[in-house]
């Protein structure tokens, strides 16, 4: 399970306008499908609003900005899309110019063991995922930082697909 501090971080860092492009799509599919993110975005969007004085100087939402790219997503019908193997086995798909891809996992598959260089982000769109650490369900956000290794695989015997995104810039932390 993604830690509250890295989660919190994540999410104000999308409210804040601080991420990249595909790391705000997979906030802004997790606010859409989420109970869970859309309370984190609407609590870090009132602390935002309450320390600044000077609303002319603040963009007021920049997470609109990518509603319409995440609206894309979740309205793909994932049996259509054109997937490719990766060199893991598992397929993928470029997802236009999010800066993230779809990848979908069949029941039993798995990928290998890994870590991240930079902050992955995953979002669960149908199925379940597990990945040593927990079981996602879909609208869930998993997070792996770079010191964090993973192995996601699809759960319940069903296939599952995610939005995936990585970090190109270095996102803030609390602690």
């Amino acid at each position: 399970m993604t830690d509250a501090c890295t989660y919190q971080s994540f999410m104000l860092d999308h409210v804040a306008g601080n991420l990249g492009k595909g790391m705000h799509v997979a906030a802004t599919i997790h606010t859409l499908m989420s109970r869970e993110g859309k309370e984190a975005r609407q609590v870090w969007q009132s602390v935002k609003r309450a320390l600044h004085t000077d609303t002319k100087s603040v963009k007021q939402d920049p997470t609109q900005d990518f509603l319409e790219e995440a609206l894309t997503i979740l309205d793909t019908d994932y049996d259509d899309v054109k997937w490719r193997r990766g060199l893991s086995g598992i397929k993928y798909s470029k997802v236009s110019e999010a800066g993230g891809k779809l990848m979908r996992l069949s029941p039993g598959d798995r990928v290998f063991e890994h870590g991240h260089s930079a902050l992955e982000a995953m979002v669960v769109l149908e199925g379940c995922l597990k990945d040593g650490r927990g079981h996602y369900e879909a609208g869930e956000l998993v997070l792996a930082t770079p010191s964090v290794r993973h192995r996601p695989e699809a759960a319940r015997n069903g296939a599952c697909t995610c939005f995936v995104a990585q970090s190109d810039i270095p996102f803030w932390r609390l602690t």
